[in-house]
């Protein structure tokens, strides 16, 4: 197979899994009981394809459709996109969870790695509007 059709399916797994990683966040934010969520992604393209609401033949829509109909246990739900250069905590989040092959919640705090990130990640999104 060509390089272009190995391409083209890496960035359609991208796609996938920040579809899949919005998805998990919203379940998230269900069974922790909260009522108003701001979802934050680098994919532009999920975030349009999520905001869309319609039917369409993409390959995103079973998992964006899933995201929709949670909606209704939200009193308000946001998406919006962020530069992936302003979102290194999560990345770092995953890593240390990793790390510690510990796969759970980090609501009642986070690592000092992670901490240091969100906060240079908070100075990067002010400077970026």
């Amino acid at each position: 197979m060509s390089s272009h059709y190995h391409a083209i399916m890496r960035g359609c797994y991208t796609y996938v899994a920040e579809a899949r990683a919005c998805e998990r966040a919203i379940s998230f934010a269900r069974k922790m009981g909260f009522h108003r969520l701001l979802v934050e992604g680098y994919s532009l393209t999920v975030i349009k394809s999520i905001k869309k609401k319609g039917a369409d033949r993409s390959l995103l829509r079973p998992i964006t459709q899933n995201i929709y109909n949670q909606e209704v246990f939200f009193e308000d739900v946001d998406y919006r996109f962020v530069h992936r250069d302003v979102n290194d905590a999560a990345h770092t989040l995953a890593l240390e969870g990793r790390r510690r092959q510990f796969c759970a919640d980090w609501v009642n705090g986070v690592p000092d790695s992670v901490l240091m990130v969100a906060l240079k990640d908070r100075v990067a999104w002010q400077q970026n509007p």
